[in-house]
């Protein structure tokens, strides 16, 4: 192979690697981008098969949709639930507290995250997996 061919494949090579690792850095994990409301898709990846810790409650969101929740003041009372995304928002029902909403989600800093609905902004963290054993 004549050297000016050999320089032009290795000057792609180069510029194909080059864009790849561009690529790299300019992906990031959806759900571990800081700022900004998450997508349906984004929410999904967050809370699916983790646990949402509150001030005063832990709940596990199953990946089949069903929420099994504690709340920490008062008896630490068991209670149920289920979770279903609805566009950009997750939507949640507690039967037992009579309680139903949907909610927007952005990310805050870490595993800290601000869960938004018709009251005031809630702060929220995730924890992975199922770690308190709902």
């Amino acid at each position: 192979m004549p050297i000016s061919r050999k320089f032009s494949a290795l000057a792609i090579l180069v510029i194909v690697l080059a864009a790849g690792l561009a690529a790299g850095f300019w992906y990031a994990s959806p759900v571990r981008r800081q700022g900004g409301t998450l997508t349906g898709a984004e929410i999904t990846e967050l809370v699916s098969g983790n646990t949402v810790k509150g001030p005063k409650f832990s709940e596990y969101y199953a990946p089949d949709g069903s929420i099994r929740g504690r709340e920490i003041e008062d008896e630490d009372e068991e209670y149920l639930g289920t979770w279903h995304i609805q566009g950009d928002q997750l939507c949640v029902a507690f039967p037992s507290h009579d309680y139903t909403s949907c909610l927007s989600i952005s990310h805050d800093k870490g595993s800290a995250y601000t869960f938004a609905g018709s009251g005031s902004p809630g702060r929220r963290t995730i924890i992975d997996g199922n770690p308190e054993k709902l």
